[in-house]
């Protein structure tokens, strides 16, 4: 997908948090992909309200964090769960597990390991901190 059809699908708010904060237009799609892979390599799958997907919100929020720092990784990650059809309960669940993992990617800033992060994360998951709907 080019830049500019990843850019047309990007909601308000991401755009907005990326023109605040330019190093997001890169980061954002490296973690993404990087969250995605992780999730399959352990989950087998990506889910939906489950464990995959609250660990893939935090390790994609952890890549993030570590990379572009908080504040940009906060107004990112928050800025795309403000879509009017995401339900209550679902944005409830993502935005507590990215912030989990921003508290991850602070924790580890200066770490270059990648499995580091995912550790933690699922860590995370296994200790009950992340949230799930259905697990």
């Amino acid at each position: 997908m080019s830049a500019y059809e990843q850019w047309n699908k990007l909601n308000p708010s991401e755009k907005l948090a990326i023109a605040q904060y330019p190093a997001l237009g890169t980061a954002v799609p490296v973690a993404k992909d990087k969250a995605f892979a992780e999730t399959v390599k352990r989950f087998g799958h990506q889910g939906r309200n489950d464990n995959s997907d609250a660990f893939r919100h935090c390790y994609w929020s952890a890549l993030l964090t570590r990379d572009v720092g908080f504040l940009a990784a906060y107004a990112f990650t928050t800025a795309h769960e403000d879509v009017p059809s995401n339900p209550p309960a679902e944005k409830e669940m993502d935005l507590h597990n990215n912030m989990q993992g921003m508290v991850i990617g602070i924790r580890h800033k200066g770490s270059s390991d990648d499995q580091i992060l995912s550790d933690a994360c699922f860590s995370a998951l296994a200790a009950g901190k992340l949230k799930v709907i259905s697990p």
